[in-house]
């Protein structure tokens, strides 16, 4: 079988034996028992209808920066989007394919002297997974940049756009339910592009001084608990540097676990997880909540 799926329904899998460690930023994961690649957002649509068709839960895998998969087979169908690449300007506004990384995205903007997305730079994965985490930090919310999205329900009707100013955003959260993001409309700013650049680049030397970016993960791990913040919660209990098999609460950043042996699994992150999890709560009252997708 051939990777993708058709808009007749009739679905083309990747053979098993994806290897999901190679499709994730943690580097961690067994093995797909089926996995899809659509190669346009129709074959997509066709492919969401016939798996709708089967009765199955299925995951969708953008870039992967935010996702642990477990250990062994993983027994859900999974769709990339990452060959869903489509990029077009037009005047101060920018449309983006779900697929479309979000260093290729900002540089694109960059580059034709558009602002508005320099602020995410650092932050790996794509626009669809972008727009599904509210991705940001330091002030910077996805949303905000946000025109429309183009949505297509997991039943695999018709697609439908709705305006940004529509959506339930949140913290982390965009409020869609049912729904894969097929495409994004981003109104941004006019202005020459070596400013945004400079900013770009004082983002990301920030960024590369307070996170572990050389080392595998995932990127935060629990949402910040309201009025305060998990990495300090973590950090006031002398937790970093907790290690289980391959994994470890980062040194640098305390709401970080890092694959640090290249060979950690997901049953070590998971009890890092809940260790740490149940310290801050026994020990602070305070209840962290997952930020990480556990597929």
């Amino acid at each position: 079988m051939q990777p993708g799926g058709s808009s007749a329904g009739v679905l083309r899998s990747q053979a098993p034996g994806v290897l999901l460690s190679t499709r994730t930023s943690f580097k961690i994961g067994g093995v797909a028992r089926e996995f899809h690649i659509p190669t346009t957002i129709e074959e997509l649509r066709g492919l969401l209808r016939a798996l709708h068709k089967r009765r199955v839960e299925l995951f969708i895998l953008g870039g992967g920066a935010n996702t642990l998969f477990p250990d062994g087979e993983y027994q859900r169908p999974v769709v990339s989007t990452e060959k869903l690449r489509g990029l077009t300007i037009d005047g101060h506004r920018v449309r983006a394919e779900c697929g479309v990384p979000l260093n290729v995205l900002i540089n694109t903007a960059i580059r034709a002297g558009l602002a508005g997305l320099e602020g995410f730079v650092g932050i790996p994965g794509t626009a669809g997974g972008a727009v599904r985490m509210n991705a940001g930090g330091a002030g910077w919310s996805f949303g905000d940049r946000v025109l429309e999205l183009g949505l297509l329900p997991l039943d695999g009707g018709p697609l439908e756009v709705v305006p940004g100013k529509d959506v339930a955003w949140g913290y982390r959260t965009c409020g869609i339910n049912g729904f894969v993001v097929a495409h994004a409309v981003f109104d941004l700013t006019r202005e020459t592009p070596a400013p945004i650049r400079e900013r770009s680049v004082a983002f990301m030397k920030r960024k590369a001084a307070t996170q572990p970016l050389r080392l595998p993960s995932a990127g935060c791990i629990f949402r910040n608990p309201e009025g305060s913040s998990a990495g300090k919660c973590i950090e006031q209990l002398g937790l970093k540097g907790l290690s289980r098999g391959g994994a470890r609460v980062s040194e640098r950043h305390a709401n970080f676990i890092v694959n640090a042996t290249g060979r950690a699994r997901a049953s070590d992150v998971l009890y890092l997880v809940e260790e740490v999890r149940s310290r801050v709560e026994r020990e602070l009252g305070v209840r962290l909540e997952t930020e990480i997708v556990l597929a």
